[in-house]
């Protein structure tokens, strides 16, 4: 599901997807994707963020947890029990 739309990026949430909680931003005109940690917003693979994708990404941090656990209910659960 696509949670934000930027004018050469999209961000990207799963439904039913694995941990760690993440999104997937890609890049207009390119394959490659990033795959970034929530909350931390680490890099846990694909190309290095552009400046202006991680401030959007900081700017909408709340919007992206709320969104992972909304699309995830069954993963958090998985790491709830973990805990």
């Amino acid at each position: 599901m696509k949670v934000i739309k930027g004018v050469f990026f999209n961000v990207y949430i799963y439904p039913e997807d694995h941990a760690p909680p993440h999104c997937h931003v890609r890049y207009k005109g390119h394959k490659a994707e990033s795959i970034v940690g929530i909350p931390l917003l680490n890099l846990l693979g694909g190309p290095v963020l552009e400046k202006h994708v991680k401030k959007a990404l900081q700017n909408n941090l709340t919007m992206l947890a709320e969104k992972w656990e909304e699309l995830n209910p069954t993963t958090i659960k998985q790491i709830e029990k973990k805990l």
